[in-house]
């Protein structure tokens, strides 16, 4: 989405609230997708002589991903304050400076990277998730299993070969 400036432009110095929605793009993080809700982005934006635009506020949404312990469904709620400043002789595509052209900023970077400077360094379904030990019932994991089960062993047929050549011996 793209947030008119022309107001600003034309007063610089004067704030002028707004408020936005911006879909944000499923990132791939550390091999994981995080899929977002539409970010919705709430503040103000002023401008300065020189045509420079900052806009300041706050931006909401919900992170989806994969639970890190059981891989289930998980999800974080995202709020997160930004500032930042858009040049209008900068390079679009740049990361180092966020550019705008004609009168008009792109939220779509910003709202991308606020988000994605908040995300968690682990996504969980619940604080107390046991991960893969909430199987332990079914330990499908242990010797003891792998001796009831032999068929359904990786190496059942190693072992049945080893089996046959100590009998011989």
């Amino acid at each position: 989405m793209k947030l008119d400036v022309t107001h600003a432009l034309r007063n610089p110095g004067q704030e002028f609230p707004f408020e936005a929605e911006q879909a944000i793009a499923a990132q791939e993080v550390s091999g994981e997708t995080v899929i977002f809700d539409t970010a919705l982005l709430k503040g103000v934006y002023s401008a300065t002589e020189d045509g420079s635009v900052t806009l300041d506020g706050v931006l909401t949404t919900v992170a989806h991903a994969r639970c890190a312990n059981c891989l289930s469904p998980a999800q974080a709620d995202i709020e997160a304050e930004f500032r930042e400043t858009f040049y209008h002789d900068g390079e679009p595509e740049s990361d180092d400076r966020f550019a705008y052209e004609g009168s008009a900023v792109e939220l779509e970077r910003l709202a991308m990277f606020t988000a994605m400077l908040e995300l968690p360094m682990r996504f969980l379904c619940r604080e107390d998730c046991p991960g893969l030990g909430k199987f332990a019932g079914k330990d499908v994991y242990t010797r003891s299993s792998q001796k009831e089960l032999p068929g359904q062993h990786p190496f059942a047929a190693l072992q049945q070969l080893l089996a046959e050549k100590e009998e011989q011996n």
